[in-house]
């Protein structure tokens, strides 16, 4: 199977922090080479001390990340990333601060070597709520943070505690459900960190539909091709984000190698998931929680399919 490229939107209302996280991301970009589209480079400002050289509407950087201007051809960037056999690791939407970075986000659908992983909604802790209150641009904000799988609050190095509290809590009671982090907390050097669960066994369905709405806060995207207990001779393809999951019948072939195989992928926030709190959530879907009975008679099924 093809390696898909995972397309994160970076969106937020003008002057929220959009540029800082993306410099930070491309200094600190480690075995990884991403592809930042931006809608023009001069509302991007890439740090000088990347640039290794530019060519027409692309900045190269030294560390084999690449930004490109897109204008109104963010579709045709995407399929030219998509296409290039040399194409990157992971691709990077900042989104225009008064787009709906939902919209944008559907175009991670637009090739097949494209997956969208995550959108990301950079807040300004001093001004947001006075943003989403305004009678001019507070719909748009309001709109930008209820699109968001994650939500970095910044310029929290600025604000007192108690505002920083207050912010988080108005977040919470607004946004049911938000995925919150702090800039500050992050690892820009990796942006995401990940946590794979696999199982050659059948899965507890009742067990991982209830471990699906119980996730952590703190996680922004799951996926994964399982199968389940109540239907093992076919697959279920999962698909979680932000406040939202599926566990779907698969419709697809599967190879032998994979047939009798599970594998659930989960995406947080470097820096703010809790890996230990997220096993926990998946031990009583593993087959290592049933029955050695259960396990040792799905175990023979499994050899002789």
């Amino acid at each position: 199977m093809t390696r898909q490229i995972p397309v994160t939107v970076i969106g937020g209302y003008l002057g929220a922090g959009k540029t800082t996280l993306l410099n930070r991301l491309l200094a600190e970009a480690q075995n990884v080479k991403l592809a930042v589209l931006v809608n023009d480079f001069g509302s991007v400002n890439i740090d000088a001390a990347l640039i290794s050289s530019r060519d027409g509407e692309t900045i190269n950087l030294a560390n084999g990340c690449v930004c490109c201007s897109i204008g109104d051809n963010l579709g045709l960037a995407l399929h030219d990333l998509a296409e290039r056999p040399d194409g990157p690791d992971r691709i990077l939407i900042e989104a225009s601060g008064v787009a709906d970075p939902a919209k944008i986000s559907h175009y991670a659908e637009s090739h097949p070597r494209l997956a969208l992983d995550s959108i990301v909604v950079v807040a300004d802790a001093e001004t947001v709520r006075a943003r989403a209150d305004d009678k001019y641009v507070g719909d748009l904000v309001r709109l930008q943070l209820a699109a968001a799988d994650a939500i970095v609050l910044s310029r929290t190095d600025i604000v007192d505690a108690e505002t920083c509290r207050a912010v988080r809590t108005w977040i919470e009671t607004e946004i049911p459900g938000a995925r919150l982090a702090a800039s500050h907390d992050l690892d820009h050097g990796q942006m995401f960190v990940t946590r794979t669960f696999e199982s050659e066994l059948p899965l507890d369905g009742a067990a991982l539909r209830a471990a699906l709405a119980a996730l952590p806060a703190d996680v922004v995207r799951a996926k994964g091709i399982v199968r389940l207990i109540e239907a093992p001779d076919r697959h279920s393809v999962l698909q979680f984000a932000g406040r939202r999951w599926s566990l779907e019948p698969d419709t697809a072939e599967v190879g032998p190698l994979e047939r009798n195989r599970s594998v659930i992928v989960c995406i947080g926030l470097a820096g703010s998931i809790d890996l230990a709190r997220l096993d926990a959530c998946f031990a009583g879907v593993l087959p290592s929680a049933l029955p050695a009975a259960l396990i040792d008679e799905l175990h023979q099924g499994a050899l002789r399919s």
